[in-house]
Order: C-alpha cells, then structure tokens, then sequence
C-alpha cells in the first residue's frame, strides 16, 4: 500500500491491534516498511489466531476513500437538502453545546436521546448521557439484535450462554454444533473458521434455517424451518428427547427448576405436529433431537434469525432448555459461560433509570428492573419514535448518534418523521449516511487505525486493546474526544471521573490495576475458562454453587417471568404478520418474506460505502427459489416491485435465483440505500427494505419484539428496461 499517511510516533514499526469492521475485533499486526505499510492476521489473538478475513485485510484503505468526511459540517438549508457549511471544531462544540442547553432549560435532560452501538465505543456514551442527566440511551436494535439473547439467558442461566462463542480450544472438544438461525460464514467469519476445525476433528453440524446458506450448504443436517415456527421446532424436539428417556436426569434433578412443568407443554408438540407446523420431515427433526442429546457434548448458537421472529424471548428460552435438558450447560465443547475481565462503566443511577422511557411499560428491558441494567438498559425504539412524535411520555427534542436509524430501524418513513421533528440532529460519522444527510451537525469520527481503544468481545473471557496506528485524516477527532469537549462545553464533565480521553481508557481498566499502555503492551487479557462453575460457586455473587437465578438453578420454568405476569413457560404463537391475517391478504400476498438477511460485504451498511466491497456484492437483490422465478417467467438480473399489506410504499429488487429456497419464501439482505444515485428518493428509498417493515411494540410481551422474519409480501416484475420504470406484468 503506498497511501499516504502520518505514522504515529508513540507506536513502533509494528503495531498489533484489531479490526474493527464487525463485531469479531480479529486480531491483527500492522507493520511499517518505508512509506509503505502491511496488514496481516495475528496468530496470538485468542479468537481468530492469525485470521483476517477480505475486508479487514482491505480496511487500511478506508480511510483514503474521497467520499469521507473529514472536517466538521454544519447544515445551511432545510433538512436534506444537503446543503452545507464547513465550519471549525470550536462554532461546532459550542453551537451544539448551546442547542443543548436550550433543550434542557426547555424540556429537561430526558429530552435529549443518545446512541450508540457496538463495535463503537458505547460506554463513553453512556456516561456521556449519565453526565448529561438524560436516562434514554437509543440503541435502535434494543429489541433485535443482541439485548433479547442476553434477556432470554439471563432469565434461563443467570448468564449469557447462546451467543456463538467458540474458541479453537473448544473445537478440538465439541461433537455436535447446531446453528439456529445464525450463518457465521457471511457474518462471523473468524468463528467459522473454528466451527470448520470443529468438523475436521468430527463434530457434526446441524444447520436450522430457512435459507440454503452456506452454512446449511456445508451442514450434516439442514432443518429448513418455516419462518417464525422456530419455537414448534425446539419443542417438538425437547419432547421426542424426553419420550425416548434422552435427557439428563442427573443434570436436570440436581441443576434445573421447572422440569415437570415443562412436559405439559411439551406433549403438546409430539414430531408429526411440530413437522406439521414447521415444514420439517419427522424424521429429520427426530434425527437432529437424538445427535444434540447423544452426540456430546453439544453446542447451541443462535443471532438474528430468532431474535427477529416475532416471539423472540419465548423461542430463544426454548433453545435454552434444550441445553439444559439435554445437559450441554457451561462444559467444555458445550455451551460454555465464559466470564470476560471486569472493566469499569459509568452507569446511569437509579433514580435517573425510572424516568427511562418504557421503564413501566417493558420492565425487563428498560428502567431500574431490566434484566440488563448492569450493561446498558435503554428504552424500546418504538417507544422513542412515539415520544419524538407525539412527546409521550414526555418529549424527545434532541438526537446524538454515531448510527444510521434511518437505514437500520423498522419503520424508516416513520422513523423520518420522528428525527424531522427534532430540534437538533448531531451526527458522528465517516460517511454522509441517510441519517446524516438529515442531520443539523455531522462532525468527522477517526477511522480505527487513528484511535486507541478496548475491544471487548460478547460472550468471550478476554477483552484486546485496539491501538492507534496514524495520526487521523483532515480534522477527524475520536468519538470520546468529541464528546468529552461537548460535556466540557457544558459544564458537565465535572460529573464523571476522567477529564480526558486518556483518562477514560485508564478508567475503564483500572479494575485490572493497570493503564492503557501497559494493556496496549500487553495487547490482551484473558480469563481462564473454567466448566461447571455452577458447582464450583463461580456464577453468584455470595459465591455459592449454583446458576445466577433466583432459584440458583437454570429456570425452565422462570420465577422472573412469573413474577411479573408473564408466560413462564414458553408458548408457541403463530408469526404475527400470519397469524390474524384474512384469507383475501392471503391469497393476495402469497409469499413469506425475511427481511434484514446478511451478507459478508455489507456490515450494518457499511460496505454500500466501500467500493471493494460493493463489488463483493454489487446489487440489492431478493432471493427467489429457483423454481418459483421459472414458474413465474422470472430470470436472474430481472427487477421486481416487491409490497406488503396494508402499505402504500414498494421497493425494487433485482432478481436472484436460489436452490434450495423454499418456494413460499423470499429473503431480502439488509441496510441498503445506493449512496451513487443522486436523487435523494432513489438513494435512500428504492431498494430500502425497512420501508415494508412495521416498528410495533406487541410482537413479543416482553421486549416489545419485532417480525422482520415473517413478513407476508407479493412481488411485482418490472418489464421495462429502464431500471426504475414502472411498467409492470402484475403481482405474483
């Protein structure tokens, strides 16, 4: 690489850090040979030893890109427009500073939301709105993404336990991985690379999944699901395992809560009804149900698929307990607890968590009583949108973030109206996003090579340091040191135990009794893994054997759920969007549609951006079965109108062939817009998928939930050859 670029003279010629494109943070050694530089995995890094996949070898180039924003912008003309103003980092502080002020005299602190998500820094955020007094920290994805696995755990376990997080170490020991609506090879990579070390020493891989993924393609099984039955599945499994005398009893009598009251609920789903119901051969779910419960021990690992189904926390707690019944609980090889080193956050105080949004409506995911209130308890973004636009609870008058909801959130025409009616907009970016381009300030964020930072890893028992390689482009600041500048605007920084960027990485690390150059020399601390620790008094905090739950054992049967009227046990409801549907709707809207699907290229939206990742993946497609774009004269490259009930709105996608897809339904990848158009319509509305989605909060009781899986949609071919005519040969 013979870009130009300002080595940073704290550093050496050789500098370890980690990527920061997704969610893996792989390990990587960037090395400095003249004015050029290399980027290479590194095999120390104790999850991708030495792998580094397409994009993070490609991501020094980033940076260059001549699309980035580099100096901070102030809007001139109405929002969208896009007209704007370069102006310097001290009018930037002190008129979004100023705003601020205004909005808090006005309508007090809780108007201002703030937002974040990983793998950026959100503790920083975090004590950014502790400082400021707001108690609404927005993460957009509250509902979708990360929060109902762990909600679902903590419940279950007391501790997080499903989301994918093998080691090499545990590859050598597992027998059995089953991947529940989760396909590492598009979006964990570096995980998958273990999960194929797991089958080369023999592990067999059991793939549930409505998509032929690649995962599925590569599987020893493929359960291929209706959309929105996961929950029919796992329990139609829990009760041919528990017919055939499978399960451990050991386990379950000494370790388990609810074991007798879950048979009630499980003969309810004998193999014919639950292939009935989920699409899945008898034979097949039977043969899948006896490897999981013989073939130990078994890991479990689930992400997207089931979190966006509607019925989320009922159907992750179902997989749960199909580890608990089947014994696979916090062994090595199994589903391990693995417990990361402690860091220091500033948490939102207590009395501050009651006046959070959806505190009283949702008590398990938001306000003093979340099931995550010792991480990041944050509203339902249903609620937020409603407080923007209708100020209930109270009024939401002011947005900081560093994400892209437009794109990201369901809903987007609604989620337009709501930040429209904001008073300010302040966006942290590397590139004009559809959220920027609406956006009062949009200040320039370093790219990860120009920042230090702590990587920390869900689910894992380390955290990484991410170490600064160059010195940032143009004026682009880190997003702590812009933060930390707006709360010393305001007078508020007092509040909090560092002065400085500096300060706060020390801070963070101070319970390791150690700063951050000495971690940056270290490059990485690990815990030691350690099974069964529910024997060993490792779980609770009195130290006495047992799981993190109020009974001290894994609750099939939640004490939580009980006690505050919900379903203790799971129950299976039919997808939302199906369920109440009227037979005209039906007939009309035959497809089964799964919205927000991943590709390798694209994280979150990010690689539309990227040139060398858009040619990865260059289109926004919908994935049709083979045989349905044969039956209805369709081939790949042709354009389609694809709609939904009940909404006015249509996207366009390009046709792509998949064998193996079931013929009722089709999948759309996610978090796209075309940044090259130049029609504000076409670029961020033509191919958006969340225009067909609905953000609603009666879903899942718990959470509020989301149906972006099973959504009930026609499609429409385009039979002009201009790409964005509107001739049409009618619905299918």
């Amino acid at each position: 690489m013979d870009k130009k670029f300002e080595w940073d003279n704290w550093e050496s010629k050789e500098v370890r850090t980690c990527c920061k494109l997704c969610l893996n943070g792989c390990g990587m050694i960037v090395k400095r040979v003249n004015e050029s530089i290399t980027i290479e995995g590194d095999p120390e890094h104790p999850l991708s030893k030495g792998f580094l996949c397409a994009k993070g070898l490609s991501s020094f180039e980033i940076g260059d890109l001549p699309e980035r924003i580099l100096y901070p912008v102030k809007r001139k003309g109405n929002r969208g427009e896009g007209k704007w103003q370069r102006i310097s980092w001290e009018e930037a502080i002190e008129g979004i500073s100023l705003k601020i002020k205004r909005i808090i005299e006005k309508y007090g602190p809780e108007s201002v939301c703030v937002q974040s998500l990983p793998p950026k820094d959100v503790s920083i955020w975090y004590a950014f709105a502790s400082a400021l007094g707001t108690p609404n920290f927005f993460r957009h994805d509250h509902h979708v993404c990360f929060t109902p696995i762990l909600i679902a755990d903590i419940l279950t376990f007391g501790n997080l336990i499903l989301y994918p997080n093998l080691s090499y170490e545990d590859a050598e020991k597992t027998k059995t991985i089953v991947l529940w609506g989760i396909n590492p090879p598009e979006t964990n990579p570096a995980k998958w690379k273990i999960m194929e070390k797991a089958k080369k020493h023999g592990a067999k891989l059991i793939v549930v999944d409505p998509r032929p993924t690649r995962s599925a393609k590569e599987a020893d099984l493929w359960l291929r699901v209706k959309p929105g039955t996961d929950l029919a599945l796992a329990m139609g499994m829990l009760n041919f395992i528990i017919k055939g005398g499978m399960h451990d009893k050991e386990f379950i009598e000494r370790w388990t809560y609810g074991f007798e009251k879950l048979l009630t609920r499980t003969e309810e789903f004998p193999l014919e009804k639950a292939s009935h119901i989920t699409g899945v051969d008898r034979d097949l779910i039977a043969e899948a149900a006896t490897i999981i419960a013989k073939n130990k021990p078994s890991a479990i690992f689930t992400f997207m698929g089931l979190v966006m189904s509607g019925n989320s926390i009922n159907a992750l707690r179902s997989l749960g307990i199909l580890l608990a019944v089947t014994g696979n609980v916090d062994i090595e090889g199994g589903n391990l607890i693995k417990i990361p080193p402690r860091t220091e956050k500033i948490n939102i105080p207590e009395d501050l968590l009651k006046k959070q949004i959806s505190s009283e409506k949702f008590p398990l995911l938001s306000g003093p009583s979340s099931l995550v209130s010792r991480i990041l308890p944050s509203p339902n973004p249903y609620d937020v949108i409603e407080a923007m636009i209708k100020e209930k609870p109270y009024p939401v008058k002011a947005l900081l973030t560093d994400c892209n909801p437009l794109t990201a959130l369901e809903g987007a025409r609604r989620t337009l109206e709501a930040i429209m009616r904001l008073e300010l907009i302040v966006v942290f970016e590397l590139f004009m996003t559809p959220t920027a381009e609406f956006a009062d300030y949009v200040l320039p964020i370093t790219w990860f090579y120009e920042s230090n930072g702590i990587a920390e890893y869900s689910g894992m028992n380390f955290i990484a340091a991410r170490r600064r390689v160059i010195k940032p482009k143009g004026e682009a600041k880190e997003e702590g040191e812009i933060l930390i500048e707006i709360m010393r605007s305001l007078g508020v920084i007092s509040k909090l135990p560092f002065e400085s960027y500096e300060e706060y990485l020390d801070y963070r690390l101070s319970p390791l009794k150690m700063n951050f150059r000495e971690f940056s020399e270290r490059s990485y601390v690990l815990n030691p893994v350690i099974e069964k620790k529910y024997e060993k008094g490792l779980l609770r905090e009195d130290g006495r054997p047992g799981f993190n739950t109020p009974s001290g054992k894994v609750e099939i049967y939640s004490s939580i759920l009980e006690k505050y009227g919900y379903e203790p046990i799971p129950v299976y409801r039919e997808p939302s969007q199906i369920e109440k549907t009227e037979r005209e709707i039906l007939e009309n809207y035959p497809f089964v549609m799964i919205t927000g699907v991943r590709t390798f290229a694209h994280y979150h939206g990010l690689g539309v951006q990227i040139p060398q990742f858009r040619k990865l993946d260059p289109d926004p497609v919908v994935e049709i079965a083979y045989e349905t774009t044969q039956k209805l004269g369709l081939k790949e490259g042709d354009y389609v109108f694809i709609e939904v009930p009940r909404r006015e709105d249509m996207i366009i996608r390009k046709v792509k062939p998949v064998e193996g897809l079931h013929p009722n339904v089709i999948a759309l990848p996610g978090h796209w817009y075309l940044p090259e158009e130049k029609n504000q319509s076409k670029r961020i509305w033509e191919v958006h998928m969340n225009v067909l989605t609905e953000l609603r909060d009666d879903y899942d009781p718990v959470i509020g939930g989301s149906s972006c899986r099973a959504l009930l949609a026609r499609i429409r071919k385009i039979v002009t050859t201009n790409r964005f005519g509107t001739l049409t040969s009618g619905g299918f």
